[in-house]
Formats: structure tokens, sequence, C-alpha cells
């Protein structure tokens, strides 16, 4: 969308009422900038847009590994869909799986999935907060810790997963130094007699290298995203790329120049009905204020007839049981036919 926010207060300076709001003596931005903020939360707080879908850089399972800072990743929302591929297999086209993704699940080591298959997926995924997921301890060995003992040390070598006929038996990607910040792996090679160390409160994207070492880690935001996925992958086996989509967080409004982007141009009236309710709620006059709720609920209720539109297409998504309802003779536990008979074995 090319509309710029100084377009939205050029159009709200036409409402007498709104005026006043947008004049304040000695602001130039405010409250323009924190209504809009507060417009563009509500718009997109509760509904997964296509067009502000998002793919997350992929990710490689590593040895006995549950949890994956991503470097850069900082703007997920939610999750919304995703797959896994055995990115190193040679057939054509690759095998690959559905992801399940859901809202949270616990820490574990355990390296099988029970029963079978739920939903088809291979895995389960949620994302959390860097500061939440679990690292390596460098030099601790296997020392049962948070990274539940899988850590680098001096001459621990890092094999590049991809390319590689299995798995390699790598320890834990992601350790926390001695000053407190979080690196990820991002250079494979050996680890040398000393620990990486990056500098108290390091910036997010700095990188660090051990004594003598061929590897380079790379500080993340403990304020980012990561993903946790389940079952934990073996000490070798594939290596699967994840292939992640989310909504992105909502952007945040420095300056009028500032684009409504992602927001598309069809729902541009919507918007603009959300932020001159806004610029009511900031108003210092009870009766112009007191207009705020109205406008809101109005312009929310457009909104969501709005939205309908979308819901209008099929979901391709299902749940569907990883066994089946009933148990006995002839039934097949666990085959999924299909959406005309999801529950597994022959129809009676």
């Amino acid at each position: 969308m090319a509309v710029t926010l100084q377009q939205f207060v050029d159009n709200a300076q036409a409402f007498g009422d709104i005026a006043p709001v947008l004049n304040v003596g000695g602001y130039s931005l405010e409250p323009a900038r924190t209504a809009m903020n507060d417009a563009m939360n509500g718009f997109l707080a509760d509904y997964p847009y296509k067009f502000n879908n998002f793919d997350l850089p992929p990710f490689y399972t590593n040895s006995w590994q549950q949890d994956y800072a991503i470097p850069g990743l900082t703007t997920l929302a939610w999750l919304t869909r995703g797959v896994c591929i055995n990115i190193n297999s040679s057939a054509i086209p690759k095998p690959w799986s559905w992801v399940e993704v859901g809202r949270d699940q616990q820490k574990t080591t355990a390296s099988i999935l029970s029963n079978s298959y739920f939903a088809c997926a291979i895995y389960r995924a949620n994302w959390l907060p860097n500061s939440q997921l679990y690292y390596g301890t460098w030099g601790a060995g296997n020392t049962g810790n948070a990274s539940l003992g899988n850590n680098p040390m001096a001459g621990s070598v890092y094999i590049n997963p991809l390319g590689a006929p299995s798995q390699p038996p790598n320890p834990v990607s992601q350790i926390r130094d001695a000053n407190g910040n979080l690196l990820v792996i991002t250079t494979y090679g050996t680890e040398g007699s000393g620990a990486p160390l990056a500098a108290v409160n390091a910036a997010p994207g700095t990188t660090a290298s051990g004594s003598g070492a061929s590897t380079v880690w790379t500080v993340v935001d403990p304020n980012g995203q990561g993903i946790r996925i389940s079952p934990v992958p073996s000490q070798t086996g594939c290596v699967w790329q994840f292939l992640l989509t989310g909504q992105l967080i909502p952007p945040r409004f420095v300056n009028f120049a500032q684009t409504m982007s992602p927001v598309t141009d069809d729902y541009e009236p919507h918007l603009r009905a959300l932020f001159i309710a806004q610029l009511y709620r900031y108003s210092s006059e009870t009766k112009i204020r007191a207009k705020f709720q109205t406008e809101w609920d109005l312009a929310m209720k457009s909104l969501i007839k709005a939205r309908a539109k979308s819901d209008r297409e099929r979901d391709f998504y299902r749940f569907v049981p990883a066994t089946s309802v009933r148990t006995g003779a002839g039934n097949n536990i666990g085959g999924y036919v299909g959406p005309f008979w999801p529950y597994g074995g022959p129809p009676r």
C-alpha cells in the first residue's frame, strides 16, 4: 500500500471535531502516530490476513536438539502452518511431511512421537521468545543441564547438515556465553581451546569465535523468536528442513512518511475508520471523546464483514485422528483413508 500516514492525517483534518486533536501545540507526530499504532494493532490483532503472511528463515534439525533460535527473526506474531522436507534425500521430489503448529509444548528428551503421527504430521512446532529457549554451556560436556547434556567442548566438530549422508552427531547449535549473550552457530567447523565470547550486551548480529576455532557464532536478540519442535531429533538420521509460515507483528509508526504496508489498498477504508475512531479517543473534550466507542465498534463491524470474503474459501487443513475411534478386527488402526472415511479401517 502506497498510502502514507500523512495522507490519513490530511483526511482526518477535514473533520471539524478531530482537527483540534491533531493540532496539539509543541507536537508534530502525536497523537496521530500513537492513534495509528493503536488502529493497526486492532486491525491485525486476531485475523490471519493473507497479505500479512511471511515465511520464516529455514532451519535444520540438529542432533538431540529441541529448541532453535533463529538469527534475525524478530517479527513473528504467530505461526499459521508449516512443512518439513528431507532435504538431503536424492529422491525427486524430496520426501516431506506436515508440521503441526500450535501454541506451546513442554521441553522433553523424548525422541519418538507417542502412538502415531498426529494429524498426519511428523513434527509439531511452536514459537517462543529466544530468552525462553534452552541453550548449551560451552565446555560442560555431557553433564546434564539446560541443553540436555549435548554441549560443545574444545575440539568439538560441527558438520554442515546440508549434503550430509546422515544427520551429523553435532553438539547443540546454540549456547549462552559467559557474558549472558545467546549465541547460535552460523559457520560450521571445529571449536578451539576457548569458548566463544561476545561483549556484554552485544548487539544482535554480532559474531564471536573461540580461541583457535574455525566456527563462528552469532548473537541473537533475546526478544526475538525461535522454534521448539517435538519429537526431539535422534542423534543421526534424516536432516529435516523446516519451512514455517507465520503472521507478522503489527508495524510500528515512527513518521508520517511511513506507508500502511503490509495492509493492501482494498482494506484502506477500514483502517482509516479505525484511525479516526482512535483520534476521537485522544480528544481532551469529553463529548468528543465519547464518540470513540461508537465509531470503533462501527469500524470493526465493517472490517469483520470485509474479512468474511476470505472465509468463503474452502479450508484444506484438517484434523485426522492418530488411531481409530474403534478397535477390533478389520480396523486399520491409524490408517487414514481420506476425508470420506477419516478414522481408518473399512467402512461398516
